[in-house]
């Protein structure tokens, strides 16, 4: 069996926010030239995926993340169902706050609050949350007995540059890979595909031309030796070459930009 601190999910890669240098390439998933619609997962998936993976790993965490995982309309059912699964030993839901907050006190969406879920992790952004949104959240957690992470991106330096200005030398992608963070956290389990990291869904597909599934390797008969070569493997994947690397990247102040072209000169630095 292997085991690993974390794995999530991309639920749906909508959202309410356009943060430049967002992993997930939100912006992208917007414009028509780069995809022609807005992936939202499919709880059956979910199901077939986690219950595959649980025969051969284990995480300490599973994550809802997105986009906005609250924008997805079965949230609850897919708690569930990994609940069921037995893939972790906590869920997480990672969200903005801006529908939880607004949930909490209006008294709706109580299928939320009640679902199988743990940790709620907020991101609070520059004029996103009030206080009393906040208090909303914690107040709603407290109540239902649900843990809170609150990730202040006020005053927390976490932004940083995603996007290389041009793609990176076999030697220099392979020092960026080694090295990096997300690829021993950032575990992902998408549409009939595990990935070693958050960008390795996204950047293929969206900026290299490359099909879904491209730098992953399928769920669907998977084994314990393969997953563990793929997620021991030295050499880089594909979107190395244009991924700046968690721990190579620059910081960058937080902001949004709906602008797809726009997007990508922000995430890549070359805006200041």
């Amino acid at each position: 069996m292997i085991y690993i601190p974390h794995i999530e999910t991309d639920l749906t890669l909508a959202c309410q926010l356009s943060c430049i240098a967002c992993n997930h390439m939100v912006s992208l998933y917007r414009d028509q030239n780069y995809i022609s619609h807005i992936p939202r997962a499919d709880p059956e998936q979910i199901r077939h995926d986690l219950f595959q993976l649980t025969t051969i790993l284990h995480a300490g965490r599973w994550g809802a993340l997105g986009g906005e995982p609250t924008l997805h309309t079965q949230l609850p059912e897919i708690l569930e169902i990994v609940r069921e699964s037995g893939i972790c030993d906590q869920i997480e839901v990672w969200t903005n706050g801006i529908l939880p907050a607004r949930w909490f006190r209006f008294g709706v969406r109580e299928d939320f609050w009640e679902a199988q879920w743990d940790i709620l992790v907020v991101s609070r952004y520059e004029g996103r949350l009030s206080d009393d949104d906040v208090k909303n959240l914690t107040d709603g957690c407290n109540y239902h007995d649900k843990q809170i992470e609150i990730k202040d991106e006020r005053t927390w330096n976490n932004f940083r540059t995603n996007l290389e200005p041009a793609p990176t030398d076999p030697e220099t992608t392979k020092r960026k890979f080694d090295g990096c963070f997300f690829r021993q956290f950032s575990r992902v389990v998408n549409n009939g595909y595990f990935y070693t990291c958050c960008c390795a869904p996204h950047m293929p597909r969206l900026l290299q031309g490359r099909p879904e599934g491209s730098d992953g390797i399928p769920v669907e008969g998977l084994t314990e030796v393969a997953l563990q070569a793929y997620l021991t493997r030295s050499e880089p994947l594909g979107c190395c070459t244009i991924c700046a690397g968690r721990d190579t990247a620059k910081p960058v102040k937080w902001r949004e930009e709906r602008d797809p072209e726009k997007w990508i000169q922000a995430s890549k630095g070359l805006d200041r």
